[in-house]
């Protein structure tokens, strides 16, 4: 687990650095602080943008075959002898080059054991077990009560949706330092905004007109949220 947070964090580094130049570009006025600052809004926004897009009857089909499944996972669970199931218990502290064969924990190097999962992992694992056998009711309910709630989200067809997280995401930025560049109410092929989006989207590899990714975001996305259906915030 911890070694998974390092490669997170070391790959956050990459990306923020990567971006960091672009933003200096763009804000020369800046000082490090506030464009580290800039950037690291762009990502958090980046990360959430559009994010409730989805397939409405694709989603709820998902959902009836995860019910099914999770039903005859329970099934199996109870039929199995309860020393047995301690046995598979046990196992989940095995490394998974173990586990798929690679290696026999019987005559492998002790180093092999240094890719054993976290105790952490371990714990959260046979609490799915449990809860399985134990919480079945309240999984399947829940479920459901999710499926009877679920929202259609934000529709996007087959726009690009990639280039509209970005545009996003680069508003949500500018909003959150108003002083230092202006939302155009449209995109008519110049402005700064413009010339961040488009280094941004050169950046994600991204072919996209940079007018049609702002003006249809503006239109479908921006001007329509407050009457986008979306999940109940708890």
């Amino acid at each position: 687990m911890n070694q998974s947070n390092g490669e997170h964090e070391e790959r956050y580094q990459e990306h923020f650095w990567e971006l960091y130049p672009i933003f200096e570009k763009h804000f020369p006025r800046g000082d490090g602080r506030r464009i580290a600052s800039m950037v690291h809004s762009f990502i958090a926004a980046k990360e959430a943008a559009l994010c409730e897009n989805w397939n409405y009857k694709q989603q709820q089909d998902y959902l009836t075959g995860l019910r099914s499944q999770l039903r005859q996972a329970v099934e199996s669970l109870s039929k199995i002898h309860p020393e047995i199931l301690s046995e598979v218990s046990g196992n989940l502290t095995l490394p998974l080059v173990v586990l798929n064969g690679t290696f026999d924990r019987k005559t492998c190097a002790k180093e092999v054991f240094d890719l054993a999962p976290s105790s952490a992992d371990i714990k959260a694992a046979n609490h799915v077990l449990k809860g399985l056998t134990s919480f079945s009711e309240n999984i399947d309910k829940a479920i459901k009560y999710t499926q009877d709630e679920l929202p259609v989200g934000i529709p996007v067809g087959n726009r690009n949706i990639d280039a509209w997280r970005v545009v996003e995401a680069a508003v949500e930025m500018c909003r959150h330092y108003p002083a230092e560049m202006t939302i155009p109410k449209k995109m008519n092929g110049y402005g700064p905004l413009r010339r961040l989006l488009q280094d941004l989207l050169d950046y994600y590899n991204l072919s996209a007109n940079v007018d049609a990714a702002f003006n249809g975001w503006l239109k479908n996305i921006d001007r329509k949220r407050e009457t986008l259906e979306l999940l109940p915030i708890y």
